[in-house]
Formats: C-alpha cells, sequence, structure tokens
C-alpha cells in the first residue's frame, strides 16, 4: 500500500504540508488494503483466541473503566487476569465499549495492517480496537502524544475535537478534567468504512449513540526527545562521569545537591557529541 491508495483524495504533499502534526482530515473511504470481512463478528473471533489477559482487554463504561473483577476469573480466592470471555461478551450487550489492545498479536489480518502501516510510516504501530454498545461514552476528553488514523469499520462513532492543537508534539497523553472548559466545538461524525486523521496534541473524546467498532492505528514517529535519550543512553554505558553524583556540598546537619552549571552541561554536551562520532 502506498500513500496514494491510503490518503485517497489527498495528495502525499497536502497531507504532510497541510495535515500532518497540525489538523485533523476526515477521509471518505478506507483502502481495500484495510477492508476487513464481517467486521460485527470481530470481537467474537478475538474471545476465541487463547490465554486472554487483562489489561490486554478492558471494558470501559460511563468515561471510566469497570473493575477487572467483573469480567476476569477473578474469584473470592484471588485475582486472575485471565480473560473471561462469557462475561465479556455479556458486558458487551450494555452500554459500554470493550476496548482491546495489540491486536496484531491476535488476528492474522491486523498483523497484515501492523506491517502495512510500519513500513508506510518507518514507525513503531499500535492497533487497539473500541467495540462500543451505546448508549455510551468513551474516554473523556483527552489527547494522545501520537499521530491517530482512526477506522470506523462497523456502525458509527459521534467524536467532538478541540478547534486547535492543545499542545505541539505532546510527549505524554494528557486528559482534560475541566469539563467546564469549552474545548470541544468541532463535531463529526465518523461512518462505516471511513478513515479520521488526529494529529498529536488533538483534544478529542467519542459518544457512540448505538453500535461501533473502530480501530485506531498509533503512529509513534521517532522523536528528537527519544535519540537524545538513547544517545544519553549509550554515552552513559562508555562515560563513568555521567553516572557520578551531581555537585554537592555537605555540613554538619545535611546533604545539599546542586544543579548543573552552564559549564557541567557544556561539559556532558562535549561527551555526548564525542559519542556521536565514536559511533
Amino acid at each position: 500500500m502506498k500513500f496514494k491508495e491510503f490518503l485517497l483524495q489527498e495528495s502525499t504533499i497536502d497531507f504532510f504540508q497541510n495535515y500532518w502534526g497540525k489538523d485533523f482530515l476526515h477521509i471518505a473511504n478506507i483502502p481495500s488494503a484495510l477492508k476487513i470481512k464481517t467486521p460485527s463478528n470481530l470481537l467474537t473471533k478475538i474471545l476465541e483466541q487463547p490465554r486472554l489477559k487483562y489489561p490486554q482487554i478492558r471494558v470501559l463504561s460511563g468515561g471510566g473503566a469497570l473493575s477487572p473483577i467483573l469480567y476476569t476469573k477473578s474469584s473470592e480466592h484471588g485475582l486472575d487476569e485471565t480473560i473471561d470471555p462469557k462475561k465479556i461478551a455479556y458486558l458487551a450487550c450494555k452500554p459500554n465499549t470493550v476496548k482491546v489492545e495489540n491486536l496484531a498479536s491476535l488476528l492474522p489480518e491486523f498483523k497484515l495492517w501492523d506491517n502495512l502501516f510500519s513500513t508506510l510510516f518507518s514507525s513503531r504501530i499500535t492497533l487497539n480496537g473500541y467495540f462500543s454498545f451505546g448508549p455510551s461514552d468513551g474516554i473523556p476528553i483527552h489527547f494522545d502524544p501520537h499521530h491517530i488514523f482512526a477506522v470506523q469499520l462497523y456502525g458509527q462513532k459521534e467524536w467532538s475535537l478541540g478547534a486547535e492543537q492543545s499542545q505541539l508534539y505532546p510527549h505524554k497523553a494528557v486528559t482534560i478534567l475541566n469539563d467546564s472548559e469549552d474545548i470541544s466545538p468541532r463535531k463529526l461524525t465518523l461512518s462505516e468504512n471511513e478513515i479520521l486523521y488526529l494529529p498529536p496534541g488533538r483534544t478529542h473524546s467519542v459518544r457512540t449513540e448505538k453500535q461501533s467498532i473502530h480501530i485506531a492505528i498509533g503512529i509513534h514517529t521517532p522523536r528528537c526527545f527519544h535519540s537524545i535519550s538513547d544517545l544519553v543512553e549509550r554515552a552513559t554505558i562508555r562515560h563513568p562521569e555521567l553516572r557520578a553524583d551531581q555537585p554537592f556540598s555537605v555540613t554538619e546537619d545535611s546533604l545539599t545537591f546542586k544543579e548543573l552549571s552552564k559549564s557541567d552541561i557544556k561539559i556532558i554536551c562535549d561527551i555526548l557529541l564525542s559519542s556521536v562520532n565514536d559511533d
């Protein structure tokens, strides 16, 4: 699969110039490579897989999560991470959302998706499924630190989107606890066989009125701070001075650590630069 097959109405250049990391995009049709036969049976197929455990499968309800005791093989004798498919099937008929993580490890069709997207984006991919039975709300208003393509396989999902980026390329997910803050003025209905692209940092929440199945494709692109962290990790192995305590002073009363000075930081940067040359 190439970008022109995936993006359809948008050219590759326009998408990466105007939307990637900047704005959401509603894509009208999913490419044939992502078509799933009888998507309404997906949850049943997943629950037939052996060794399903919490938290790979969780049940969300009312903007929160149900206790895993309600759908695992836990008993009064102790906790058990093993999923009870019958309990999940029962809860799936209620106004809940069953979230299934790492779909590529469960079904071959999603292993294919993982291969397609990891090749296309040269990035780590996550595939999480949301099987919603309404009326139900999803996770409270939040934003994610990675790019997302939400693929609607069955039914409809109502999306509320922030008018603009809450944060430019955030490094962690954030849930917005202040419900009074008006951050979701844009409403969008994602229908079967449509895709929604969300850049990192775009606040969103979802609601299902009847029934919905969508797959969240997470594109975890390499970030500069990740590369710096990896560089520090490698340099720390070779340079014991990076493993030493920060400068400190001591009196009879206490030991006090000092902040790194500019000269200290310059020495560290020189060590990191020399590590790049060594590599």
